[in-house]
């Protein structure tokens, strides 16, 4: 009887950990990112995450010929220097950044096509003894 207490108050404690770690993470995104877009229209396409060192988050999206777009990185310093890595629909990676804190990067397509958007964190260093974590965003907007 007690173990399965202990179980519940054990998921209970996971499941608040993530809900605040969200609310966190869409905080750092409307109150630092967001801003950033204008003079873009957000495309409502939004990925918020809590990433540790080492970790990726990805994004798929289809971007139109024609359109201008503004593709915006958000991540908190304590993560470090992020990697940006844009696949298209092959998982060929056609554009890539060494890592920046905050990536911004005006565009457009030559052609419609899906591309997959790859957010990498730097590991964690051999000096280092404590794993770091963070919100990171991606952004997407349009005009």
């Amino acid at each position: 009887m007690k173990s399965r207490n202990i179980c519940k108050i054990i998921i209970l404690l996971v499941l608040a950990f993530n809900v605040t770690g969200f609310a966190q993470c869409n905080s750092f995104a409307k109150g630092k990112c967001m801003p950033k877009l204008k003079p873009y229209l957000n495309t409502q396409q939004l990925c918020n995450t809590v990433l540790l060192s080492g970790d990726k988050t990805q994004l798929s999206s289809t971007f139109y010929y024609g359109d201008e777009y503004r593709l915006l990185i958000c991540a908190e310093d304590a993560l470090g220097k992020i990697q940006l890595n844009i696949r298209d629909a092959q998982n060929n990676i056609i554009f890539t950044t060494k890592g920046y804190g905050v990536i911004m990067w005006d565009f457009s397509v030559e052609a419609t096509q899906d591309l997959t958007l790859e957010v990498v964190t730097p590991p964690i260093s051999d000096t280092e003894t404590i794993e770091k974590s963070g919100c990171v965003s991606i952004l997407l907007g349009f005009k």
